[in-house]
């Protein structure tokens, strides 16, 4: 399965002064660079229709054959891996991933929502899971079909090539922003050592597994233990780790990452799982009328709401960890065959380690484990993030639970600092990691900076 990597051959030095940086290469940071590059040929309604298509299929065949260049000096992308999609890439290979969770119209291409599936057409592709027990009751009227993670892929480099973008990525990690008068000065650091970035707009598009987030006993783990559990990011860092894993278990934690890696670790030795409360199982991550035909309704609601009423749908509409019927049918079988056990409304109170693990769980049981992963998801706190922390504290805006009460564009207030992903959740609503999320960010960004931007069709080049 291959990620879309940089050519090797020589490259320019990352630019010193540029309109738009992106902080982030993942689906997010694509999506935004796919609405920087189409400018005003991008879609302008976001939502995708019930049915049909919004642009005719030999319209999208066209886009899809257009090769584009933009002016370097335009946008720059900057990554820790200086790879698009890499992130993605480990994390899939880790958990095994073949099919994703997101239809066919949820995808970083700002053109159209049918691209994925006219270049699947075009290219005879057929990787892709259907969906037939969905509900019949009219809430939900499809798309019915999953991609491949190799089709997604697969398409994602496509995009890549077509838009010229591996010549506007670079490897480097953002350290601090700093306000000043031209813009945000962006000190990155890189593997020839610290540089600083003049941009005149900033968009933050680092996707969800950025700071780990640990249950409340990580606290008291003594030095050894520390060292010792892992995070299941640290799997996706590093596949290998994952590979080596062997014997009993112990996971932590109720949602699709926890259930891939019972998936994949099961057959090596039992597992037990810990679920907070019961397991729960549904097709998407979110209520199926947010994706359905209420979505309009439901969407308008979200946006006219009170700050602190946006929070609590966003809780209560992802609802925590869920699993696929899909993946539940396999954990159901591993299961039955007795190499996995689920603690259901469970938690670990302690955990000490001395070559194995001892865990001591809240109903009294204690069980013994060669390994122990905490599949626990995200911390999203703008207020202690490293790279946001600084900015807060010399230009500070409104938090509710952790998240910025960011402008209708997605800004800091009036500073050209635009977020994206979960960070922006009480503007963009539940889906906000997901591909819907990204294209409606990009979108909104997109209406703050094309005024400056020039709406600057004379930077592109398409043939």
């Amino acid at each position: 399965m291959a990620a879309c990597k940089s050519k090797t051959k020589a490259r320019p030095p990352l630019p010193t002064d540029v309109d738009v940086l992106i902080i982030g290469a993942g689906p997010q940071g694509l999506a935004m660079a796919s609405r920087l590059m189409l400018g005003s040929e991008a879609m302008q309604d976001v939502i995708p229709p019930l049915e049909s298509y919004v642009r005719k299929p030999k319209d999208v065949r066209a886009h899809l054959k257009t090769n584009r260049r933009i002016d370097p000096s335009s946008f720059a992308v900057v990554d820790a891996s200086g790879v698009w999609m890499e992130r993605w890439r480990r994390q899939f290979k880790a958990l095994g991933i073949q099919y994703l969770r997101s239809h066919e119209a949820m995808h970083p291409d700002a053109f159209d929502h049918s691209t994925l599936a006219v270049w699947a057409h075009s290219l005879k592709r057929n990787d892709f899971l259907f969906l037939e027990k969905m509900p019949k009751d009219g809430t939900y009227c499809g798309p019915f079909v999953l991609p491949s993670n190799r089709m997604m892929l697969d398409f994602c480099k496509h995009l890549v090539n077509m838009g010229h973008l591996d010549g506007h990525l670079w490897q480097a990690e953002a350290e601090t922003l700093k306000p000043c008068e031209a813009g945000i000065s962006v000190r990155l650091m890189t593997a020839d050592g610290v540089r600083e970035v003049l941009a005149r707009h900033v968009v933050i598009a680092r996707g969800p597994s950025w700071r780990r987030a640990w249950p409340g006993f990580y606290q008291h783990l003594e030095a050894s233990a520390h060292e010792a559990i892992l995070h299941a990011w640290d799997l996706f860092d590093d596949p290998k780790r994952m590979q080596k894993l062997q014997g009993r278990g112990v996971i932590v934690g109720g949602g699709l990452t926890s259930a891939h890696l019972c998936a994949q670790l099961a057959p090596r030795g039992k597992v037990e799982l810990l679920l907070r409360r019961e397991r729960r199982v549904k097709q998407y991550d979110l209520e199926l009328s947010w994706m359905g035909t209420g979505r309009w309704e439901h969407r308008k609601g979200f946006e006219t709401a009170p700050v602190e009423e946006r929070a609590a749908m966003n809780k209560a509409v992802r609802d925590g960890g869920s699993v696929t019927p899909e993946l539940d049918a396999v954990m159901s079988s591993l299961e039955k065959k007795g190499l996995l056990t689920l603690h259901e409304y469970t938690e670990v109170i302690t955990a000490s380690f001395d070559g194995t693990w001892t865990v001591v769980l809240s109903d009294d049981e204690v069980i013994e484990a060669d390994y122990l992963i905490c599949a626990t998801g995200a911390l999203v706190d703008a207020a202690t993030d490293p790279l946001l922390a600084g900015l807060h504290e010399a230009h500070p805006i409104r938090m509710h639970a952790g998240l910025p009460v960011l402008t209708e564009n997605l800004q800091w207030g009036e500073l050209p600092v635009y977020l994206m992903g979960n960070l922006a959740a009480l503007q963009l609503g539940p889906d906000a990691v997901n591909m819907t999320g990204a294209a409606r960010g990009a979108s909104r960004i997109w209406s703050a900076v094309a005024k400056w931007y020039g709406e600057s069709d004379t930077k592109r080049a398409g043939s």
